[in-house]
């Protein structure tokens, strides 16, 4: 493809680097809600939970800002659902129990499980433009390159940044650096995109790269940064 039909944050770069959960993959909504509602019985609806997830990242990003989020809290297994469950109202002692729950089927199976349905297409996109392709992530447990072999796309991609196994964490410049290192690039020829402001865009632009924040919801239009609602966005399939 020319780069003409590229977001214009993308044109002139060499390799697009992505977030993986929240991103890339989503989570397993039913399996999320069946386990929720066994401890409150309450339904919770897939759109609901969605909503309530980047309430959190949006609540993340304001403590992050503040300095008030411990070093240790977004490393706990299972932080971001207790996290969201708390947003939604439900007893502190409740969303521990959820979040419990959540760690141990994330165990037998990828709680973020769910492929965004674009991103074959969108990566042999890129690819055709001449760009490198990445991942960089923060896990619990280092297993980012597992969901992306459980979703069939670990294979196209040049560098997997797993934070838990190279001890480094978003928004850390120094993650992003060492994706950068991997791909004998420089700051200025990469773009990131992630849909945590805190986490992605303040990392990756203290690195020195290009930032885009997925929005889905449009909930970050006060936000300073590029802005897309959905990925096929990247290659112009949606107007800007």
């Amino acid at each position: 493809m020319t780069t003409q039909k590229l977001h214009p944050l993308l044109r002139g770069a060499r390799a697009v680097l992505f977030d993986a959960g929240g991103t890339l993959a989503h989570p397993d909504w039913e399996r999320i809600s069946v386990l929720a509602l066994r401890e409150t019985g309450r339904p919770f609806l897939a759109a609901e939970l969605q909503r309530a997830l980047y309430d959190t990242f949006r609540l993340t990003d304001v403590r992050l800002s503040q300095g008030s989020v411990p070093a240790d809290h977004t490393e706990r297994p299972g932080w971001m659902f207790g996290d969201l469950f708390l947003a939604l109202g439900i007893d502190q002692e409740v969303c521990d129990r959820i979040r419990i729950r959540i760690a141990a089927a994330h165990q037998q199976k990828h709680i973020w499980c769910s492929l965004d349905e674009a991103l074959p297409a969108l990566i042999d996109q890129l690819k055709d433009a001449g760009m490198k392709v990445g991942v960089i992530s923060n896990t619990e447990d280092g297993r980012l390159e597992e969901v992306l072999k459980l979703t069939g796309i670990c294979e196209r991609f040049d560098v997997l940044v797993d934070s838990y196994a190279v001890g480094l964490r978003k928004p850390d410049a120094a993650i992003f650096q060492y994706a950068l290192e991997r791909l004998g690039l420089e700051p200025g020829e990469a773009v990131y995109v992630g849909d945590s402001y805190g986490h992605d865009i303040v990392g990756a632009q203290r690195a020195g790269l290009r930032a885009i924040l997925l929005d889905p919801l449009e909930m970050h239009a006060d936000y300073d940064c590029p802005r897309i609602r959905v990925l096929r966005e990247l290659t112009g399939e949606i107007g800007y």
